[in-house]
């Protein structure tokens, strides 16, 4: 595959993912558009701004992306979802209420498509330690920019509401409730400490603020704790030959 091809691919929300190889990627490719030709998916004036905050956050800005308003199978407090077959993103699902432009007069539609476009944009990665960490950089408000990530997968809720449910009987359990808290919220801090460092270990090879979260937004969780303990990412560049890291590598030009 030529550069500009790759690099292309890549800026329109294809972005190679760890150990894939170039067949299997222009497969996935072709069957995400093959499914974004053939649907009917929600209008593309609702994605504009979305895009925007993408190209400005992450330098891409997703074409293809399958999304529907629908209820079905999401939990009361779930505003949208990804679904993903393999490494290939299906469809994004976003709450009917989200037509009108707003989710409970909390989230706003272009937040959330934002949000779920990352995990599109990375559903070649499978890599959840940081995931949401680059999901909820694109949030409004700094709060949830910062306590967002807290919950890294969503059954993580059921044993705080057990807890806590359990707890009206048996005031033992608020105290499984609060570990359970100290648990997660120590988790926060030490993987936004973690991305912080890398950043700045990046920051000092590469002298570009600006192109930081777009390499952040393509490396591995290994990667990411390795350039946060001061690994040089132009060194550790030059013996990756994969696909993902010819993307990278323009990057680091």
């Amino acid at each position: 595959m030529e550069s500009q091809e790759l690099f292309e691919l890549d800026r329109a929300g294809f972005i190679p993912g760890p150990g894939e190889t170039e067949e299997a990627f222009l497969e996935r490719v072709a069957q995400s558009k093959q499914i974004f030709e053939q649907g009917d998916w929600i209008p593309e004036s609702h994605w504009d701004f979305s895009r925007h905050l993408l190209v400005d956050f992450f330098h891409v800005k997703p074409l293809y992306i399958c999304a529907v308003y629908s209820n079905k199978n999401l939990a009361p407090w779930q505003g949208a979802a990804t679904w993903t077959i393999g490494k290939r993103l299906h469809h994004i699902q976003l709450k009917e209420g989200l037509k009108k432009g707003s989710y409970l007069k909390i989230y706003s539609r272009a937040e959330i498509l934002a949000h779920e476009a990352v995990h599109a944009a990375r559903s070649g990665f499978h890599e959840d330690k940081y995931e949401e960490f680059f999901a909820y950089m694109t949030s409004e408000k700094k709060w949830r920019r910062i306590l967002g990530p807290i919950i890294q997968r969503p059954w993580e809720v059921w044993p705080f509401f057990l807890f806590m449910t359990t707890g009206i009987l048996w005031q033992a359990s608020y105290l499984g409730a609060t570990i359970w808290l100290i648990l997660g919220f120590s988790r926060l801090i030490f993987r936004h400490a973690t991305l912080k460092r890398a950043a700045k270990q990046i920051l000092e090879k590469i002298g570009d603020e600006r192109r930081v979260r777009a390499i952040l937004f393509r490396l591995t969780d290994k990667e990411i704790k390795l350039f946060a303990k001061g690994e040089n990412i132009i060194q550790y560049a030059k013996n990756q030959k994969c696909l993902r890291w010819r993307v990278l590598q323009n990057y680091l030009a």
